[in-house]
């Protein structure tokens, strides 16, 4: 693994340290040990979770979302080597006038569901603006799945995360829906939001 030189992130999942990777500017995402489990276990489930996060980000963007090149996967130290993305944050970035970025995230949630995808984490914080353009990252906690309840899940996450943080843009979150009905099963997914938040304020 190249040298890493400098640490620009850092959270309970792992760590993201910049470096460069063939004469590329590259991003070392490197898990946490979790020192409440058993060595060997953490071992296997760290080295899994990597494997699965890799292949997330390959199948993310053969199903047309924008995501980092993944350069370097190594299993043993539970890290990846992919492309960094310059930019800001959406969540730093966002305001009344470029709502076409959550036009575009919704789009993408509707692309990752349409193909079995749960992003774990959809957030503003995970999607880089750069000028025109937007990148999606982090699918550290995602996983495959085609079941409404997990669609609806990553979907109500989003919802709570956008109103929390931007509650003065409230069009964004339309724009949001506008972007995730083009998935054949969007409607259904809404609905199912409703029902999970009712379970919610009766449990």
């Amino acid at each position: 693994m190249k040298a890493k030189t400098q640490e620009i992130a850092k959270g309970a999942e792992a760590v993201l340290y910049k470096t460069a990777y063939l004469g590329k500017p590259s991003v070392v995402k490197e898990r946490v040990e979790k020192k409440y489990r058993v060595q060997a276990l953490d071992e296997r489930i760290q080295s899994q979770r990597t494997r699965l996060e890799c292949k997330l980000l390959n199948e993310s963007k053969k199903a047309g979302v924008r995501t980092p090149l993944v350069y370097r996967v190594d299993r043993k130290n539970a890290s990846i080597t992919m492309e960094f993305i310059p930019g800001k944050k959406l969540r730093d970035a966002l305001n009344e006038k470029n709502t076409r970025y959550c036009k575009q995230l919704g789009e993408w949630a509707a692309l990752l569901h349409a193909n079995g995808i749960i992003h774990g984490d959809l957030t503003t914080s995970n999607v880089i603006v750069q000028g025109k353009k937007a990148v999606l990252v982090d699918f550290g906690l995602g996983y495959f799945s085609s079941k409404l309840e997990d669609q609806a899940v990553d979907l109500l996450g989003l919802k709570k995360t956008y109103h929390s943080t931007h509650y003065s843009v409230p069009q964004g979150w339309k724009a949001i829906l506008q972007g995730y009905s083009k998935y054949a099963k969007s409607r259904l997914v809404v609905a199912h939001i409703s029902e999970i938040e009712k379970r919610a304020r009766y449990s």
